[in-house]
């Protein structure tokens, strides 16, 4: 693929969640949680995913020296309605209109597709800037009685032009 990506931008909420405290909520020895998730501590966001991916976004667009992208993809796990798609709710986050945008999920794989079919796009010709965004908001959605998921999900946005 002759393609490359020429800026990035990321959002991760100022609220962080340590491991202590998610122990006590799903009544786990930190220990436990920590072996099993390999993760010390996750980001709390109080903003929706729409919110979290057009910082991002606009981080990656000033990173990459570009003012309006061709195309938007959203790479989300997790989306923040099915209709109207969540890429629509980005790109009016981020103050634009009228840009072709549409939604990937494909749960964990989600950027990694998003990724390669804009390779495609963008070998096609058809587009020269696309940005894709994937924010996920996955401890609004946590189920406490399954603490095996419950240690894993956290929440940000990143972003690449």
């Amino acid at each position: 693929m002759k393609i490359r990506i020429t800026g990035t931008g990321l959002y991760l909420p100022p609220k962080i969640q340590k491991s202590e405290e998610l122990a006590k909520i799903i009544g786990k020895p930190v220990q436990w949680l920590e072996k099993k998730s390999g993760v010390i501590e996750r980001r709390v966001s109080d903003i929706d995913v729409d919110k979290m991916g057009a910082i991002a976004g606009h981080k990656a667009l000033e990173s990459g020296h570009c003012e309006v992208p061709d195309l938007i993809i959203n790479a989300s796990g997790v989306p923040k309605q099915t209709l109207p798609d969540t890429s629509i709710f980005m790109q009016k986050e981020m103050g634009f209109k009228g840009i072709p945008s549409f939604s990937i999920h494909s749960t964990c794989l989600s950027f990694i597709t998003a990724f390669h079919n804009a390779s495609c796009l963008l070998n096609s010709g058809i587009y020269k800037h696309i940005l894709i965004i994937s924010s996920d908001r996955g401890t609004i959605g946590r189920n406490f009685n399954e603490p095996e998921s419950a240690a894993l999900l956290g929440d940000g946005a990143a972003a690449v032009l």
